[in-house]
Protein backbone atom coordinates (compact mmCIF):
# COMPACT_ATOMS: atom_id res chain seq x y z
CA UNK A 1 0.00 0.00 0.00
CA UNK A 2 1.31 3.47 -0.86
CA UNK A 3 1.99 5.86 1.60
CA UNK A 4 -1.05 8.33 0.86
CA UNK A 5 -3.36 5.44 1.18
CA UNK A 6 -1.44 4.30 4.57
CA UNK A 7 -2.41 7.74 5.89
CA UNK A 8 -5.62 7.54 4.74
CA UNK A 9 -6.40 4.05 6.02
CA UNK A 10 -4.79 4.60 9.68
CA UNK A 11 -6.32 8.37 9.91
CA UNK A 12 -9.47 6.46 9.97
CA UNK A 13 -9.34 3.94 11.66
CA UNK A 14 -7.75 5.79 14.62
CA UNK A 15 -10.65 7.26 16.03
CA UNK A 16 -12.59 4.07 16.36
CA UNK A 17 -9.27 2.13 17.69
CA UNK A 18 -8.44 5.21 20.36
CA UNK A 19 -12.27 5.43 21.58
CA UNK A 20 -12.55 1.73 22.27
CA UNK A 21 -8.76 1.14 23.35
CA UNK A 22 -8.02 4.52 25.14
CA UNK A 23 -8.99 3.18 28.60
CA UNK A 24 -10.95 0.22 30.35
CA UNK A 25 -14.84 0.48 29.52
CA UNK A 26 -17.46 -0.42 31.59
CA UNK A 27 -14.82 -0.83 34.77
CA UNK A 28 -13.96 2.53 36.47
CA UNK A 29 -15.90 3.51 39.55
CA UNK A 30 -16.82 0.23 39.76
CA UNK A 31 -13.35 -1.30 39.82
CA UNK A 32 -13.29 0.70 43.16
CA UNK A 33 -16.74 -0.87 44.18
CA UNK A 34 -15.63 -4.04 42.92
CA UNK A 35 -12.07 -4.33 45.47
CA UNK A 36 -14.30 -2.69 48.00
CA UNK A 37 -17.16 -4.69 48.52
CA UNK A 38 -16.80 -8.19 46.21
CA UNK A 39 -13.17 -8.59 47.14
CA UNK A 40 -12.79 -6.66 50.53
CA UNK A 41 -9.94 -4.61 50.17
CA UNK A 42 -10.20 -1.04 51.95
CA UNK A 43 -9.62 2.37 49.75
CA UNK A 44 -5.92 2.69 50.91
CA UNK A 45 -5.00 -0.44 50.07
CA UNK A 46 -6.20 0.27 46.36
CA UNK A 47 -4.69 3.69 46.28
CA UNK A 48 -1.69 2.03 47.30
CA UNK A 49 -1.86 -0.80 44.49
CA UNK A 50 -2.58 2.17 42.42
CA UNK A 51 1.01 3.58 43.30
CA UNK A 52 2.74 0.32 41.95
CA UNK A 53 1.02 0.71 38.59
CA UNK A 54 2.51 4.35 38.23
CA UNK A 55 5.95 2.65 40.06
CA UNK A 56 5.84 -0.27 36.88
CA UNK A 57 4.75 2.24 34.38
CA UNK A 58 7.66 3.98 35.47
CA UNK A 59 10.29 0.81 35.17
CA UNK A 60 8.53 0.14 31.89
CA UNK A 61 8.57 3.16 30.00
CA UNK A 62 12.60 2.74 28.49
CA UNK A 63 12.10 -1.03 27.66
CA UNK A 64 8.88 -0.50 26.60
CA UNK A 65 10.32 2.34 23.96
CA UNK A 66 12.66 0.11 22.74
CA UNK A 67 10.36 -2.77 22.07
CA UNK A 68 8.70 -0.08 20.30
CA UNK A 69 11.73 1.00 18.19
CA UNK A 70 12.43 -3.01 17.34
CA UNK A 71 9.48 -4.09 16.56
CA UNK A 72 7.21 -0.88 15.07
CA UNK A 73 4.04 0.51 16.41
CA UNK A 74 1.96 -2.13 15.18
CA UNK A 75 2.86 -4.43 16.94
CA UNK A 76 3.54 -3.10 19.59
CA UNK A 77 -0.04 -1.88 20.32
CA UNK A 78 -0.95 -5.33 19.18
CA UNK A 79 1.40 -6.50 22.77
CA UNK A 80 -0.12 -4.00 24.53
CA UNK A 81 -3.54 -5.28 24.31
CA UNK A 82 -2.57 -8.59 25.12
CA UNK A 83 -0.91 -7.59 28.32
CA UNK A 84 -4.38 -5.26 29.16
CA UNK A 85 -6.88 -8.81 28.31
CA UNK A 86 -4.71 -10.78 30.95
CA UNK A 87 -4.73 -7.74 33.44
CA UNK A 88 -8.29 -8.36 33.61
CA UNK A 89 -8.51 -12.14 33.82
CA UNK A 90 -5.98 -11.58 36.64
CA UNK A 91 -8.47 -8.76 38.05
CA UNK A 92 -10.87 -11.37 38.03
CA UNK A 93 -9.68 -14.16 39.25
CA UNK A 94 -7.33 -12.99 41.65
CA UNK A 95 -8.42 -12.74 45.47
CA UNK A 96 -4.69 -11.79 47.27
CA UNK A 97 -3.21 -8.04 47.11
CA UNK A 98 -0.23 -9.40 45.47
CA UNK A 99 -2.25 -10.86 42.41
CA UNK A 100 -3.67 -7.22 42.09
CA UNK A 101 0.07 -5.69 42.28
CA UNK A 102 0.95 -8.56 39.35
CA UNK A 103 -1.87 -7.43 37.83
CA UNK A 104 -0.98 -3.44 38.23
CA UNK A 105 3.06 -4.80 36.63
CA UNK A 106 1.08 -6.13 33.56
CA UNK A 107 -1.02 -3.30 32.47
CA UNK A 108 1.34 -1.00 33.18
CA UNK A 109 3.38 -2.63 30.69
CA UNK A 110 0.84 -2.83 28.20
CA UNK A 111 -0.31 0.59 28.46
CA UNK A 112 3.67 1.48 28.72
CA UNK A 113 3.26 0.28 25.30
CA UNK A 114 -0.16 1.54 23.83
CA UNK A 115 0.15 5.58 25.34
CA UNK A 116 3.77 5.40 23.32
CA UNK A 117 2.23 3.78 19.80
CA UNK A 118 -1.34 5.40 19.50
CA UNK A 119 -0.29 8.94 19.29
CA UNK A 120 2.51 8.20 17.41
CA UNK A 121 0.88 6.55 15.06
CA UNK A 122 -1.50 8.81 14.08
CA UNK A 123 1.51 11.62 14.59
CA UNK A 124 3.30 9.73 11.64
CA UNK A 125 0.12 8.70 9.60
CA UNK A 126 -0.38 12.49 8.96
CA UNK A 127 1.10 13.98 5.66
CA UNK A 128 3.91 17.13 6.69
CA UNK A 129 1.64 19.96 6.28
CA UNK A 130 1.21 23.27 7.62
CA UNK A 131 -2.32 22.01 9.32
CA UNK A 132 -1.02 18.98 10.78
CA UNK A 133 -1.61 20.09 14.83
CA UNK A 134 -4.78 21.17 13.89
CA UNK A 135 -5.39 17.71 12.13
CA UNK A 136 -3.57 15.76 14.86
CA UNK A 137 -5.73 17.37 17.39
CA UNK A 138 -8.82 16.78 15.38
CA UNK A 139 -8.75 13.13 15.08
CA UNK A 140 -7.42 12.41 18.40
CA UNK A 141 -10.28 14.77 20.04
CA UNK A 142 -12.54 13.32 18.33
CA UNK A 143 -11.57 9.61 19.09
CA UNK A 144 -11.08 10.75 22.67
CA UNK A 145 -14.71 12.26 23.16
CA UNK A 146 -16.12 8.65 21.23
CA UNK A 147 -14.12 7.16 24.70
CA UNK A 148 -16.11 9.59 26.64
CA UNK A 149 -19.85 9.02 25.31
CA UNK A 150 -18.88 5.46 25.15
CA UNK A 151 -17.78 5.32 28.79
CA UNK A 152 -20.58 7.25 30.09
CA UNK A 153 -22.76 4.87 28.62
CA UNK A 154 -20.91 2.28 29.90
CA UNK A 155 -21.15 3.26 33.38
CA UNK A 156 -24.54 3.34 33.18
CA UNK A 157 -24.85 -0.48 32.03
CA UNK A 158 -21.85 -1.31 34.57
CA UNK A 159 -23.77 0.36 37.91
CA UNK A 160 -26.74 -1.47 36.40
CA UNK A 161 -25.16 -4.92 36.39
CA UNK A 162 -22.77 -4.55 39.11
CA UNK A 163 -26.30 -4.93 41.19
CA UNK A 164 -26.80 -8.07 39.78
CA UNK A 165 -23.22 -9.39 39.82
CA UNK A 166 -20.35 -7.76 40.29
CA UNK A 167 -18.29 -9.62 37.75
CA UNK A 168 -20.18 -8.90 34.98
CA UNK A 169 -18.65 -5.01 34.16
CA UNK A 170 -15.49 -6.85 34.32
CA UNK A 171 -16.44 -9.10 31.72
CA UNK A 172 -17.94 -6.90 29.56
CA UNK A 173 -14.27 -4.77 30.28
CA UNK A 174 -12.29 -7.83 28.79
CA UNK A 175 -14.89 -8.04 25.95
CA UNK A 176 -13.79 -4.64 24.76
CA UNK A 177 -10.28 -5.14 24.85
CA UNK A 178 -10.59 -7.87 22.75
CA UNK A 179 -12.08 -5.59 20.13
CA UNK A 180 -9.82 -3.24 20.29
CA UNK A 181 -6.88 -6.22 19.83
CA UNK A 182 -8.63 -6.77 16.87
CA UNK A 183 -8.74 -3.29 15.48
CA UNK A 184 -5.02 -3.17 16.34
CA UNK A 185 -4.38 -5.76 14.14
CA UNK A 186 -5.65 -3.45 11.03
CA UNK A 187 -3.52 -0.60 11.59
CA UNK A 188 -0.42 -0.53 8.77
CA UNK A 189 2.83 0.53 10.46
CA UNK A 190 3.64 4.11 9.39
CA UNK A 191 7.40 4.22 10.20
CA UNK A 192 9.79 1.99 8.65
CA UNK A 193 12.61 1.75 9.83
CA UNK A 194 15.94 1.58 7.05
CA UNK A 195 17.34 -1.03 8.95
CA UNK A 196 14.99 -4.39 9.84
CA UNK A 197 13.95 -4.33 13.40
CA UNK A 198 14.71 -7.17 13.94
CA UNK A 199 18.93 -6.55 13.20
CA UNK A 200 19.23 -3.72 15.43
CA UNK A 201 20.80 -4.44 18.73
CA UNK A 202 19.64 -4.31 22.33
CA UNK A 203 22.93 -1.91 22.50
CA UNK A 204 22.45 0.53 19.58
CA UNK A 205 18.48 0.72 20.64
CA UNK A 206 19.57 1.70 23.64
CA UNK A 207 21.74 4.37 22.38
CA UNK A 208 19.45 5.62 20.34
CA UNK A 209 16.78 5.86 23.11
CA UNK A 210 19.70 7.63 25.35
CA UNK A 211 20.44 10.01 22.40
CA UNK A 212 16.70 11.20 22.25
CA UNK A 213 16.46 11.93 26.32
CA UNK A 214 19.60 14.12 26.26
CA UNK A 215 17.47 16.45 23.61
CA UNK A 216 14.37 15.85 25.62
CA UNK A 217 15.82 17.31 28.86
CA UNK A 218 17.80 20.24 27.31
CA UNK A 219 14.80 21.71 26.15
CA UNK A 220 13.23 24.11 28.32
CA UNK A 221 9.65 23.83 26.29
CA UNK A 222 9.87 20.00 26.87
CA UNK A 223 10.76 20.34 30.20
CA UNK A 224 7.75 22.61 31.46
CA UNK A 225 5.01 20.01 29.56
CA UNK A 226 6.72 16.91 30.68
CA UNK A 227 7.02 18.51 34.02
CA UNK A 228 3.09 19.82 33.93
CA UNK A 229 1.35 16.84 32.70
CA UNK A 230 3.13 14.74 35.17
CA UNK A 231 1.50 16.48 38.17
CA UNK A 232 -1.93 16.61 36.27
CA UNK A 233 -1.43 13.42 35.12
CA UNK A 234 -1.23 12.52 39.27
CA UNK A 235 -3.82 14.44 40.15
CA UNK A 236 -6.52 13.07 37.95
CA UNK A 237 -5.25 9.47 38.69
CA UNK A 238 -5.80 10.26 42.87
CA UNK A 239 -9.32 11.86 41.86
CA UNK A 240 -10.66 8.88 39.82
CA UNK A 241 -10.87 6.85 43.60
CA UNK A 242 -11.48 9.65 45.87
CA UNK A 243 -14.18 10.95 43.58
CA UNK A 244 -15.93 7.21 44.05
CA UNK A 245 -15.33 6.88 47.74
CA UNK A 246 -16.68 10.25 48.52
CA UNK A 247 -19.79 9.49 46.34
CA UNK A 248 -19.61 5.97 48.81
CA UNK A 249 -19.07 7.61 52.13
CA UNK A 250 -21.94 9.87 51.72
CA UNK A 251 -23.66 6.45 50.87
CA UNK A 252 -25.15 6.68 47.48
CA UNK A 253 -25.82 3.53 45.48
CA UNK A 254 -24.09 1.91 42.80
CA UNK A 255 -26.86 2.46 40.57
CA UNK A 256 -26.58 6.61 41.05
CA UNK A 257 -22.89 6.45 41.19
CA UNK A 258 -22.78 5.16 37.83
CA UNK A 259 -25.41 7.48 36.39
CA UNK A 260 -23.43 10.20 38.27
CA UNK A 261 -19.75 9.41 36.74
CA UNK A 262 -21.29 9.01 33.45
CA UNK A 263 -22.82 12.39 33.35
CA UNK A 264 -19.12 13.46 33.94
CA UNK A 265 -17.63 11.00 31.06
CA UNK A 266 -20.18 13.07 28.66
CA UNK A 267 -18.68 16.41 30.11
CA UNK A 268 -15.42 15.23 29.51
CA UNK A 269 -15.85 14.51 25.95
CA UNK A 270 -17.49 17.40 25.07
CA UNK A 271 -15.16 19.02 26.32
CA UNK A 272 -12.27 17.43 24.65
CA UNK A 273 -14.42 18.81 21.20
CA UNK A 274 -13.95 21.93 22.44
CA UNK A 275 -10.00 22.05 22.92
CA UNK A 276 -9.41 23.87 19.92
CA UNK A 277 -11.77 27.09 21.27
CA UNK A 278 -10.87 26.88 24.39
CA UNK A 279 -6.42 26.73 23.26
CA UNK A 280 -7.68 30.02 20.50
CA UNK A 281 -9.46 31.89 23.73
CA UNK A 282 -6.38 30.86 26.77
CA UNK A 283 -3.30 30.26 23.75
CA UNK A 284 -0.04 29.93 26.44
CA UNK A 285 -1.65 29.97 29.83
CA UNK A 286 -4.06 27.12 29.10
CA UNK A 287 -2.48 24.92 30.80
CA UNK A 288 -2.08 27.19 33.71
CA UNK A 289 -5.91 28.00 33.37
CA UNK A 290 -6.39 24.16 33.75
CA UNK A 291 -4.29 23.23 36.81
CA UNK A 292 -5.78 26.34 38.75
CA UNK A 293 -9.20 24.86 37.80
CA UNK A 294 -8.92 21.49 38.73
CA UNK A 295 -7.09 22.71 42.22
CA UNK A 296 -9.97 25.18 43.66
CA UNK A 297 -12.60 22.47 42.46
CA UNK A 298 -10.81 19.95 44.66
CA UNK A 299 -11.35 22.44 47.68
CA UNK A 300 -14.82 23.40 46.81
CA UNK A 301 -16.25 19.68 46.89
CA UNK A 302 -15.23 19.49 50.06
CA UNK A 303 -17.16 22.88 51.43
CA UNK A 304 -20.65 21.23 51.99
CA UNK A 305 -19.28 18.28 53.92
CA UNK A 306 -16.61 20.05 56.43
CA UNK A 307 -19.65 22.73 56.90
CA UNK A 308 -22.32 19.68 57.24
CA UNK A 309 -24.75 21.33 54.55
CA UNK A 310 -27.89 19.49 54.28
CA UNK A 311 -27.32 16.28 51.96
CA UNK A 312 -29.03 18.21 49.14
CA UNK A 313 -26.46 21.07 49.12
CA UNK A 314 -24.00 18.94 49.47
CA UNK A 315 -24.57 16.60 46.40
CA UNK A 316 -24.91 20.35 44.40
CA UNK A 317 -21.76 21.34 45.77
CA UNK A 318 -19.95 17.42 45.16
CA UNK A 319 -21.42 17.01 41.37
CA UNK A 320 -20.64 20.89 39.93
CA UNK A 321 -16.96 20.18 41.27
CA UNK A 322 -16.33 16.74 39.75
CA UNK A 323 -18.44 18.07 36.67
CA UNK A 324 -15.69 21.11 36.52
CA UNK A 325 -12.83 18.57 37.14
CA UNK A 326 -13.66 16.13 34.43
CA UNK A 327 -13.96 19.22 32.04
CA UNK A 328 -9.96 20.12 33.15
CA UNK A 329 -9.54 16.13 32.20
CA UNK A 330 -11.07 16.35 28.80
CA UNK A 331 -9.47 19.16 27.40
CA UNK A 332 -6.13 18.36 29.57
CA UNK A 333 -5.77 14.64 27.76
CA UNK A 334 -5.99 16.20 24.05
CA UNK A 335 -4.29 18.90 25.05
CA UNK A 336 -1.28 17.78 26.16
CA UNK A 337 -0.63 14.88 23.12
CA UNK A 338 -0.88 17.85 20.90
CA UNK A 339 1.64 20.16 22.50
CA UNK A 340 3.94 17.14 22.79
CA UNK A 341 3.73 16.11 19.11
CA UNK A 342 5.02 19.90 18.21
CA UNK A 343 8.04 19.82 16.70
CA UNK A 344 8.40 16.31 16.08
CA UNK A 345 8.74 13.59 13.88
CA UNK A 346 9.42 9.94 13.77
CA UNK A 347 12.63 9.88 15.09
CA UNK A 348 11.56 11.81 18.40
CA UNK A 349 8.24 12.04 19.05
CA UNK A 350 8.14 7.84 20.55
CA UNK A 351 11.00 8.87 22.60
CA UNK A 352 8.97 12.14 24.03
CA UNK A 353 6.16 10.65 24.59
CA UNK A 354 7.99 7.66 26.56
CA UNK A 355 9.86 10.78 28.64
CA UNK A 356 6.64 12.10 29.84
CA UNK A 357 4.92 8.65 30.47
CA UNK A 358 8.51 7.91 32.43
CA UNK A 359 7.89 11.05 34.34
CA UNK A 360 4.33 10.37 34.88
CA UNK A 361 5.12 7.11 36.45
CA UNK A 362 7.36 8.41 38.81
CA UNK A 363 4.60 11.50 40.19
CA UNK A 364 1.73 9.15 40.10
CA UNK A 365 3.82 6.60 42.48
CA UNK A 366 4.67 9.14 44.93
CA UNK A 367 1.58 10.99 44.60
CA UNK A 368 -0.20 7.48 45.53
CA UNK A 369 2.18 6.52 48.61
CA UNK A 370 1.33 9.69 50.40
CA UNK A 371 -2.22 9.81 49.97
CA UNK A 372 -2.35 6.07 50.53
CA UNK A 373 -0.58 6.91 54.07
CA UNK A 374 -2.69 10.14 54.35
CA UNK A 375 -5.81 7.70 53.73
CA UNK A 376 -4.98 5.77 56.78
CA UNK A 377 -5.71 8.98 59.02
CA UNK A 378 -7.74 10.75 57.01
CA UNK A 379 -11.07 10.01 55.51
CA UNK A 380 -11.57 10.78 51.49
CA UNK A 381 -12.82 14.48 51.87
CA UNK A 382 -10.43 15.09 54.10
CA UNK A 383 -7.76 13.58 51.65
CA UNK A 384 -9.31 15.71 48.53
CA UNK A 385 -8.84 18.83 50.51
CA UNK A 386 -5.35 18.53 50.90
CA UNK A 387 -4.83 17.48 47.39
CA UNK A 388 -6.89 20.51 46.50
CA UNK A 389 -4.41 23.07 48.51
CA UNK A 390 -1.24 20.99 47.39
CA UNK A 391 -1.77 20.78 43.78
CA UNK A 392 -2.65 24.83 43.85
CA UNK A 393 0.73 25.44 44.91
CA UNK A 394 2.57 23.14 42.54
CA UNK A 395 0.61 24.67 39.55
CA UNK A 396 1.20 28.35 40.70
CA UNK A 397 5.00 27.36 40.90
CA UNK A 398 5.14 25.05 37.68
CA UNK A 399 3.33 28.07 35.60
CA UNK A 400 5.69 30.59 36.97
CA UNK A 401 9.18 28.17 35.79
CA UNK A 402 6.53 27.45 32.59
CA UNK A 403 6.03 31.47 31.27
CA UNK A 404 9.30 31.79 29.56
CA UNK A 405 9.86 28.38 28.13
CA UNK A 406 6.58 27.61 26.76
CA UNK A 407 4.06 28.85 24.30
CA UNK A 408 6.54 31.36 22.74
CA UNK A 409 6.66 31.92 19.06
CA UNK A 410 8.63 30.16 16.93
CA UNK A 411 10.89 32.44 15.91
CA UNK A 412 11.16 32.45 19.78
CA UNK A 413 12.71 29.09 20.36
CA UNK A 414 16.19 27.78 20.11
CA UNK A 415 17.24 26.33 16.79
CA UNK A 416 17.71 22.89 18.87
CA UNK A 417 14.38 23.39 20.33
CA UNK A 418 12.40 22.92 16.62
CA UNK A 419 15.41 20.44 15.05
CA UNK A 420 13.25 17.64 14.36
CA UNK A 421 10.53 20.40 12.91
CA UNK A 422 9.93 20.70 9.12
CA UNK A 423 6.87 22.74 9.74
CA UNK A 424 6.58 26.75 9.42
CA UNK A 425 4.21 27.43 11.97
CA UNK A 426 3.50 26.45 15.31
CA UNK A 427 0.79 25.55 17.77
Amino acid sequence: MDQAKMCKHNMKLYPTYYALSYDYLFFYTINVLFLMQVKHFNIATIVLVDSFYALFSFIFQIPANIIIDKFGRKNSAILGNVLNSIYLLIYIFGQKVYHLIIAEMITAFGFALKDVVSPSILNNSIPQTSKKSKIFSKINSKGLAHYYILNSISLIISGYLYNINGYIPIILALSVVLISLILSLCFIDPVKNNEDYKEVSFKKQLSNTKDGFKYIFKSGRLKSLILYGAVMAGIISLLANLQTSMAEDLQISSTIIGLLFAFFEIISGFSANMQEKFHNTFRNKSLTVLGISISIFCIISTVGIFLKLPLFITLIIITISFAVTNIVRGLYFVLINKYLSNFTNEQIDSKIFTVYLLVCGIIKAVFGVITSFVLEFATSYETMLIIGVSSLILFTLISIYMKHRLGLKIHEYKTDEIKYCNLKSIM
